[in-house]
């Protein structure tokens, strides 16, 4: 079964066919590079910010903020905010220190962008529109890297991942909608064939791997959202 982003998924215990797993893999790499143009318009934004002042540090001195109890949802005023920990602001993304830029136009669309400035800094950005704000959003995208893990991108898409585990997996971020799995299996023995291992057990939160032959451990990704 097709779908926009991901154009093959996989019925369990069937083998996935080699091409439809790397029509798969080349659609994902097409939407990394659409969220990276995004990220890269987002940084545009800013630029135009700072060019509207000659003095960059009067721009951030003159807009760090030394109040309690303030509220993000209520800078909708071109300019750049520096909020440190210690006045950690409302509807806040993450973290709690962090740099926001506001962009735009009230009668059109205000864009908030929020750099957290912690050690692994994340960027966030919403817009004002219709009289309310939309939710914030990675431009960076969720990750998580490690032996079991994954890279959730702004737009939905999940590419999870495990090394050297067993034939029970439960994915670290479970799908909504699809996952598509596939693993290879590390053990062999003369007497068994490939083939008799595969997919018995597969849904949205993870998937089991049977096999009649030889089975020490093995590899696994999946994709979907």
């Amino acid at each position: 079964m097709a779908n926009s982003m991901i154009p093959y998924s996989f019925i369990p215990g069937t083998k996935a066919k080699a091409g439809e797993v790397n029509a798969n893999f080349i659609a994902l790499a097409d939407i990394i590079e659409a969220n990276r143009q995004t990220a890269a318009g987002d940084i545009e934004d800013v630029n135009e910010v700072l060019k509207t002042k000659a003095d960059k540090t009067e721009l951030i001195n003159e807009h760090t903020i030394l109040e309690t109890d303030t509220d993000l949802n209520d800078y909708k005023t071109k300019g750049a905010y520096v909020f440190i920990s210690k006045y950690k602001p409302k509807n806040i993304p993450k973290g709690g220190a962090g740099l926001l830029v506001v962009t735009g136009h009230k009668d059109s669309l205000i864009k908030q962008i929020w750099f957290c400035t912690e050690d692994n800094p994340e960027i966030f950005t919403r817009n004002f529109t219709a009289s309310k704000w939309t939710d914030w959003r990675s431009v960076c995208g969720i990750e998580k890297k490690a032996q079991i893990g994954y890279l959730q991108l702004p737009n939905g898409i999940i590419m999870q991942w495990g090394s050297n585990v067993g034939s029970v997996v439960t994915y670290p971020v479970a799908f909504t909608t699809i996952a598509a799995p596939v693993f290879s299996k590390i053990g062999w023995g003369s007497s068994y064939e490939r083939s008799d291992t595969g997919i018995a057990i597969h849904s949205l939160t993870g998937f089991s791997v049977g096999s009649g032959g030889v089975f020490n451990n093995m590899h696994w990704i999946a994709l979907g959202y």
